[in-house]
């Protein structure tokens, strides 16, 4: 028999990307699946940032109730597996997780780095770390997407459960006709994420002005986001002078096109718990030159160009390399397809609905 299960679906309506993009691609491919029924979680104030498609065969759960009132309903035996249709499995997909009263929770940890590094979060940090950590402690099974990840949970969580490390996918992203290049034919080189500290636009924009002339346009896609007053400031400085181009904001059309057109991408983020713009690159067949950390080194498997964390010295040459070196760079190419070939959503699906199963058993 089918298993009911919810998704906390709420991330995939209010945001464009990142965990937005990982429960809309994920609850996609469920519903895809026979052995599985998909309810989803969307009950919220906040109005959705976009249409989003219902996946064929889920049911979307939504109606204008303020989150606050979450624990009161859940008191009254109405939590969020009541509210998303007496479901046997609820799954927790982002850091706010919804009280359930019935249900079996699975949790989806993307990251810990509010532990690794609570300057990045700034008070933010501590509200994270604990809810989080007792979500953990609440949950029959924790997911992860990254070995880095799963390192990360038994280091500053020893008691919590084994994670079960299930790896997104990439195949969201179908490379088409190439269309007309953004900037007439001039070179750029593309940086993806939100402006806040781990992301190090800093050291981007240092690595930049190291570079000789004439070099690349740097264009940078990423809403404002926390602690980053300072660095707003200076993007806002370098748009002015012409060294960068920055968009707030781009939906999947708009940033695929920006992608697909692109020299590389960079990365320079000091921790990340997977990384779906260098996956997305490299599914495109972009190269990528990143930040050497645990989940970039697991990501790409030697499809990535890595550089020293915050150095804008080693940055800089390795964007160099990829932009004088052809032969380099198209070895990039084809190494990162063929990793990012390895990353399927059904696979992933594949591995929820297994833990579903055996979570409800």
């Amino acid at each position: 028999m089918p298993l009911p299960i919810a998704l906390d679906y709420r991330p995939a309506l209010l945001s464009f990307a990142g965990i937005g993009r990982a429960t809309r691609e994920l609850a996609a491919a469920l519903a895809a699946r026979d052995d599985v029924i998909v309810h989803l979680f969307g009950h919220s104030l906040a109005a959705a940032a976009r249409a989003v498609p219902v996946p064929p065969r889920a049911v979307l759960h939504r109606l204008p109730i303020p989150g606050r009132s979450l624990p009161l309903l859940a008191r009254l035996g109405l939590g969020a597996d009541r509210l998303a249709g007496r479901v046997a499995v609820f799954h927790w997909t982002d850091f706010v997780q919804p009280p359930v009263t019935h249900a079996r929770a699975v949790l989806t940890v993307h990251d810990l780095a509010f532990v690794r590094e609570a300057s990045w979060h700034g008070p933010n940090a501590a509200v994270l770390r604990d809810r989080t950590f007792a979500a953990i402690a609440r949950a029959a099974a924790v997911v992860v997407p990254s070995r880095a990840t799963a390192d990360d949970v038994r280091t500053f969580v020893p008691a919590a459960p084994p994670p079960r490390v299930i790896p997104f996918g990439a195949d969201h992203v179908a490379g088409g006709p190439a269309g007309a290049h953004p900037f007439a034919g001039r070179r750029y080189a593309l940086c993806l994420g939100t402006i806040e500290p781990r992301k190090d636009h800093r050291t981007l924009l240092a690595a930049w002005r190291r570079l000789p002339t004439p070099r690349p346009l740097l264009v940078v896609v990423g809403t404002i986001g926390w602690q980053c007053d300072e660095i707003v400031a200076a993007l806002r400085a370098a748009a002015d002078e012409g060294l960068v181009h920055w968009h707030h904001a781009a939906d999947d059309a708009r940033m695929f096109h920006l992608l697909q057109h692109a020299e590389l991408l960079v990365y320079p983020s000091r921790w990340e718990g997977f990384g779906f713009p260098p996956l997305e690159a490299m599914q495109l067949g972009v190269p990528v030159v990143a930040a050497d950390v645990a989940a970039m080194r697991e990501l790409g498997d030697g499809a990535i160009e890595l550089v020293a964390p915050g150095d804008a010295d080693a940055l800089a040459a390795g964007v160099s390399r990829l932009l004088g070196d052809a032969a380099l760079a198209n070895a990039r190419r084809a190494a990162g397809r063929a990793r990012a070939a390895t990353y399927r959503w059904r696979d992933c699906a594949a591995a929820h609905a297994a833990l579903y199963h055996e979570v409800a058993r």
